[in-house]
């Protein structure tokens, strides 16, 4: 155990990674939620001070493991908090997004109207493409992607990496990308 006064020390003296960090990786978010900047920090504090607590000489320097602790701070608070409070990005399909020569109103609906076709064509021509294709089990991935599970859930399911599933879907991608050109 360390005495309050090493823990001290650690956090005075990393205090700049946090800044480091959320100016490095976080500066669009904070462009778009700019009165979120002071949250960002206490969050990013929070994880220097619990990396602090448990930090340990003989798993390596303390930079690398603030930095993994900080960062996965500031994505669970972007990723989840502000989705669940911020969410500001919801439009009615009323809404009008230009006018046209004329002065009429363009709105959502209008725009999506007519598409149907296309966007039927298109999931029939990638289902058939996850049929024909030889990657591993991707029919199974696709189907529980689409009720919902998550990269690392289905790994679970599975008995294998998120990091497999993400190349497999990946390669699907890449694969209907090639057959919608």
């Amino acid at each position: 155990m360390r005495s309050l006064e090493e823990k001290n020390k650690l956090f005075e003296d990393n205090i700049n990674l946090v800044h480091f960090i959320i100016n490095r990786y976080f500066k669009s978010f904070l462009r778009r939620y700019p009165y979120l900047k002071e949250d960002l920090f206490q969050e990013g504090y929070i994880g220097l001070y619990k990396t602090t607590c448990c930090f340990d000489e003989s798993k390596g320097k303390f930079s690398t493991i603030a930095f993994s602790y900080i960062s996965g701070h500031l994505k669970r608070f972007t990723t989840g908090y502000v989705k669940k409070h911020y969410r500001n990005d919801i439009d009615s399909f009323e809404k009008c997004i230009y006018r046209d020569n004329y002065g009429e109103e363009i709105r959502i609906e209008d725009r999506l109207a007519g598409n149907e076709n296309v966007d039927i064509e298109n999931v029939r021509v990638i289902r058939s493409c996850i049929k024909r294709s030889e990657i591993k089990d991707i029919q199974k991935i696709v189907c529980l992607r689409e009720k919902g599970y998550t990269q690392q859930e289905i790994s679970k399911v599975l008995g294998t990496s998120q990091t497999s599933i993400y190349r497999r879907l990946k390669k699907l991608k890449t694969e209907i990308n090639i057959l919608g050109k």
